[in-house]
């Protein structure tokens, strides 16, 4: 089988943390891209978020994710359109070790982390990031670039609008919806719905 390469857009913490799962996955690292402004010589970095263009055209690659994590949710989105229109596959990486129901849907781009499990009939949209030991059970609707921080539990039937952040620990009850870009603290149990934009806190 002929080897894989990815390149990780982001070059901190979060990106390293991709990297385990790409390698543990059978991908090896071709790179780290910075934001602009980052020196290029740095470590592992093969430029900045400018150079995609070029990068996508040297075909040194073969395929991207977006790794920047919850410190810059709001650039997630962009970057993953970015891969797009520069033509850069974007692949599904699922952790080994996680459980995932053969009915679940996974997007393009999706990073599933150790030890997650993902139920019957679940559907995690593009570029989402659910961390390790997060439980996704039957029926969840989990939007585009959301993100789900270490141990959340969604207990079925929950759905996640676009962007939604879930911080570490955070239990979804049935049947609620969390709003586009809601943000829920870490340890919060939500029992209710919560609009687009809205945050709650941990009770």
């Amino acid at each position: 089988m002929a080897e894989r390469r990815l390149v990780i857009l982001g070059a901190g913490a979060h990106a390293r943390a991709v990297a385990d799962v790409a390698l543990a996955c059978g991908w090896s690292i071709a790179g780290f891209v910075a934001a602009a402004g980052v020196s290029p010589g740095a470590p592992g970095i093969v430029g900045s978020d400018d150079d995609l263009p070029r990068l996508a055209a040297s075909h040194t690659f073969d395929g991207a994710v977006v790794g920047v994590g919850n410190a810059a949710l709001e650039r997630r989105p962009a970057l993953f359109a970015r891969l797009h229109e520069v033509g850069i596959v974007t692949p599904t990486l699922v952790h080994p070790s996680a459980v995932v129901s053969p009915s679940a849907r996974i997007g393009a781009g999706a990073l599933v982390f150790p030890q997650v499990a993902i139920g019957a009939e679940v559907d995690v949209g593009e570029n989402v990031v659910v961390y390790s030991g997060s439980v996704v059970e039957h029926d969840c609707r989990i939007g585009d670039h959301a993100y789900l921080a270490p141990g959340v539990i969604l207990c079925g039937n929950v759905r996640l609008e676009t962007g939604a952040f879930l911080g570490a620990g955070a239990i979804v009850v049935p049947g609620v919806v969390i709003g586009k870009e809601a943000r829920i603290d870490a340890g919060a149990r939500v029992t209710m719905t919560v609009g687009a934009g809205t945050r709650t806190s941990a009770r």
